[in-house]
């Protein structure tokens, strides 16, 4: 019975024909017009989350919301009747064994898939290059210099046209395509490799007992412009038990949490609280983001921040 109790949020998915679709823990999310994989699945809280439509809650409200058509007392009767039926149903378990072993993808085999994503596209000199993209990361404030240090590539594909490598401590955890396009960028504003895990992944260089992190990779790409050292991705807005285990053991203390300037980020920032001595980074002048500062605005932030802290 404790199983199953855990397990609702699966035996919900797996009634709705979902269970198996699940990869990188993400389904295409059914309460909206989804491309690409946006709906996150949390089976050990029981938790999912739209990061399209921001529709979130347990097993409970997953019905609620799927059975639209019927009010509340109907859609929660129906859960109940889900829930009941699948109760001794220990295929629930199996599947979500077999979808464990199919995020696990060997790392050889990611490195090929890498050479024709990434290393295998031309190596590109920004201080020379000529081209839409390169004026469009100048317009964001990125140097062609920094560019040439991220090793940034141009991809084939026009939605999302420049991709960068990640690592994680000097390791290759695969890559990631940023778009140009505002209407698509207000949908998803990254595309990862197939198979990438962001639970486990930090971005950048977090070997201190004091760093910064922020939420994507153009923030921390920011940061390194501007030439601070220790600060890492955590690629999302609530950072994961297994990235707070790897910041802990490189002897993590201090955080400066300079995650987005927005209720999410701010949600991000009270967890990150809870595991760590937290200083928040002092936004000013209506900087949503790192990736959106410009230098004098950076330094202006970082003297902000330095005199609360004391």
């Amino acid at each position: 019975m404790v199983a199953i109790e855990k397990d609702k949020l699966a035996t919900v998915l797996n009634y709705y024909n979902l269970l198996e679709e699940i990869y990188n823990n993400k389904i295409l999310c059914p309460f909206h017009d989804d491309v690409n994989p946006s709906m996150l699945i949390d089976f050990e809280n029981g938790f999912f989350y739209c990061f399209g439509c921001l529709r979130s809650g347990d097993a409970m409200q997953f019905v609620r919301f799927a059975e639209s058509n019927l009010n509340d007392f109907w859609a929660i009767k129906k859960y109940f009747r889900i829930i009941r039926k699948n109760r001794n149903n220990g295929s629930i378990k199996r599947k979500k064994e077999l979808i464990s072993k199919k995020e696990n993808r060997d790392y050889e085999q990611l490195l090929s898939e890498a050479h024709d994503f990434y290393f295998g596209l031309k190596t590109i000199d920004w201080e020379k290059e000529q081209s839409e993209i390169k004026d469009y990361m100048i317009k964001r404030g990125f140097e062609s210099k920094i560019l040439n240090i991220a090793k940034a590539k141009l991809t084939y594909n026009d939605n999302y046209p420049i991709v960068f490598p990640m690592f994680d401590l000097d390791e290759f955890k695969g890559w990631v395509c940023r778009t140009t396009n505002s209407i698509i960028e207000s949908k998803r504003k990254y595309l990862y490799n197939t198979g990438f895990s962001r639970k486990d992944t930090l971005v950048g260089d977090y070997a201190n007992e004091q760093v910064v992190l922020v939420e994507g990779y153009m923030d921390w790409l920011k940061f390194k412009q501007f030439g601070v050292k220790h600060a890492a991705a955590i690629l999302g807005w609530k950072i994961t038990k297994e990235q707070i285990e790897k910041l802990k053991k490189q002897g993590v203390k201090t955080i400066i949490s300079a995650l987005d300037n927005d209720e999410c980020g701010r949600k991000g920032t009270k967890e990150l609280s809870r595991h760590f001595d937290v200083i928040p980074f002092q936004y000013v002048g209506g900087v949503k983001d790192p990736g959106e500062m410009n230098y004098k605005q950076f330094l202006k932030m970082k003297n902000k921040t330095n005199k609360n802290r004391r």
